[in-house]
């Protein structure tokens, strides 16, 4: 009895795999041609058509390449009629390709590999701390200037590059909807990478810094000083989409900032990376 129970839950249990297995297939241009070339009756073929989920390329072109196909006029016209259908059709979108809207951040182009992909930089939370001259500050009746610097915890970022002149892809928030309380709230409020900068980070034992901004008795200065920010080229790849490149070589720790003021309520963060020599 235990042994005919076991057999019927394992026959479940695959029924189950393959009903999900069956569903979760997309129809494609090639896989419906494949089907005829295999010589599938036609039936049969327009039956798995009204029955799958479909990324059918229905354009002009795409449409006279079925017809050299030999393909029969009442399945090329399912195809159309089933790309019509917002219940069957899917969009497939390659996560692969930079030039494909992805979630909004900063990514890595990584062309290294086997096949490219995109690597999305973390954020990472910064500190702002009166860095030093703090005591001749006191000595001079403060004359002598006090830095403040940004502070990342760490002497290297987790994200490190072997490539010296790395591409980055930008993507932002073209919806239109209102700033949320999101960790990716610079998207919606930035509009193209010129709101942010490339900052050099000079590295401690424990952590990686630079100066954000000094002050005596006689004034103050704000903001990341020339010396420590990299310039970079923006190339627009379509609305929210954009390439980031550099026309020389980086080497050492780095992060990306944004260059606008910070709303009420949100945390002071950055995005990081560091790049290794060769």
């Amino acid at each position: 009895m235990k042994k005919t129970k076991l057999i019927i839950a394992v026959l479940f249990i695959l029924i189950g795999i393959s009903s999900k297995a069956l569903q979760s297939e997309v129809l494609s241009n090639e896989s419906v041609v494949s089907m005829y070339s295999q010589k599938l009756p036609q039936s049969i073929i327009l039956g798995k058509i009204k029955a799958s989920k479909n990324n059918f390329d229905v354009s002009t072109k795409s449409l006279m390449s079925l017809s050299e196909s030999k393909l029969p006029e009442d399945i090329i016209n399912s195809m159309i009629e089933a790309a019509n259908d917002n219940s069957r059709h899917v969009v497939v979108v390659d996560l692969s390709d930079p030039k494909n809207m992805h979630e909004p951040g900063i990514y890595y182009y990584n062309k290294k590999g086997e096949k490219p992909e995109l690597v999305q930089l973390e954020s990472a939370i910064y500190s702002q701390s009166k860095s030093s001259g703090g005591m001749m500050s006191a000595m001079t009746y403060g004359l002598s200037k006090i830095k403040v610097s940004l502070t990342l915890d760490g002497n290297a970022a987790q994200l490190q590059l072997t490539d010296n002149q790395p591409e980055f892809y930008f993507y932002f928030d073209v919806s239109g909807e209102p700033l949320t309380q999101t960790p990716n709230w610079w998207f919606s409020t930035a509009a193209s990478p010129n709101e942010f900068q490339l900052i050099i980070l000079s590295k401690n034992k424990k952590t990686r810094e630079v100066t954000m901004g000094s002050a005596n008795i006689l004034g103050s200065s704000s903001g990341v000083d020339d010396k420590n920010k990299t310039a970079y080229k923006i190339e627009k790849i379509s609305q929210g989409i954009y390439k980031v490149y550099f026309d020389k070589p980086l080497y050492g720790e780095y992060c990306f900032m944004f260059s606008g003021s910070i709303p009420t309520g949100y945390t002071n963060k950055v995005f990081d990376f560091g790049v290794v020599k060769n």
